[in-house]
C-alpha cells in the first residue's frame, strides 16, 4: 500500500517501511540528489511529532519515528507542508588532491576497463563529481559523475582494511573512504585530506549535491599534506 504525493512539483510515492518508519520515493528513478536535498531541507525545518531521524538516499528519504505510525496520517501531514525550500542553499565546490600512485588496484582496473593508467587518471581527474550520499560507514562519500568508461566491478574478495583517504571505483560510482575500514571498491588513489572528524559538529562538512573535483598530486606532495 502506498500514497502518491506531489511535492515541489515532483511525484513522490509514500509507503510504510516497518511499523515505525515511512519511505518517500521519487517516481523518477536514478540519481536525484538535488530534488531529494530540496525536500530534505524542508523536512529538517518543520516539526513532525515523534520523528527521530531523517535518512536521505539517491532518490528516496526514510522517516524514522519513535513509535508506530499510520501511513494515511503521515501522508496527510506531508501533503499539508509548505514545500518552499527556505534554505535555498547553494552547493559548495571542493578541490580534492589525490595521489594516484598510491592506488592499490591498478592492475585490476586497467584489465577490467582495458584503459591504461595514465588515461584513467586523466579521465578520472577531469570530471566534476556530485556528492550523492554518505554511508556505509561514517563519512564514506558516494560520488556520482564517474565517466562510464571507468566503471568496474567491486572486488570479489573485499579487503579487511582500506586506508583512510582512499579513492575507489565501485560499479558506476567513485567514492572516498574517510575512515580506515573494510571495503571492496577498486582503489586507484588516496587523498591526504580528512572529511570526517568525530569531534566536530557536524562531523562532516560535505552535503549532498556539493561538487568535487580531483587534482592529481605526487607522492612527495601527498606526504607534505599528510604530515603538515
Amino acid at each position: 500500500m502506498s500514497k502518491l504525493l506531489q511535492l515541489n512539483r515532483e511525484n513522490w510515492k509514500v509507503s510504510q517501511l516497518g511499523e515505525c518508519a515511512i519511505l518517500m520515493e521519487l517516481e523518477q528513478e536514478g540519481y536525484q540528489t538535488a530534488k531529494v536535498r530540496k525536500v530534505l531541507n524542508v523536512l529538517e525545518s518543520v516539526t513532525i511529532n515523534h520523528l527521530i531521524d531523517i535518512i536521505p538516499a539517491y532518490h528516496s528519504i526514510a522517516l524514522l519515528f519513535k513509535s508506530p505510525v499510520n501511513l494515511h496520517l503521515v501522508s496527510e501531514l506531508l501533503a499539508g507542508i509548505n514545500w518552499n525550500d527556505k534554505k535555498n542553499s547553494q552547493p559548495q565546490k571542493y578541490e580534492v588532491p589525490v595521489c594516484y600512485d598510491l592506488g592499490l588496484d591498478w592492475a585490476e582496473v586497467e584489465d577490467f576497463t582495458q584503459i591504461e593508467k595514465a588515461q584513467i587518471v586523466e579521465t578520472h581527474s577531469s570530471q566534476v563529481y556530485t556528492v550523492a550520499m554518505m554511508g556505509f560507514v561514517p563519512g564514506f562519500i558516494f560520488l556520482e559523475g564517474l565517466d562510464s568508461s571507468l566503471a568496474c566491478a567491486r572486488k570479489s574478495n573485499p579487503r579487511t582494511s582500506v586506508p583512510k583517504g582512499s579513492i575507489g571505483i565501485g560499479g558506476q560510482q567513485t567514492g572516498i573512504y574517510s575512515l580506515e575500514s573494510p571495503g571492496g571498491w577498486q582503489i586507484i588513489g588516496r587523498t591526504p585530506l580528512s572529511f570526517f572528524d568525530v569531534e566536530s559538529n557536524p562531523p562532516i562538512k560535505l552535503q549532498p549535491d556539493d561538487k568535487l573535483i580531483f587534482k592529481a598530486i605526487s607522492k612527495d606532495v601527498f606526504d607534505h599534506f599528510e604530515y603538515e
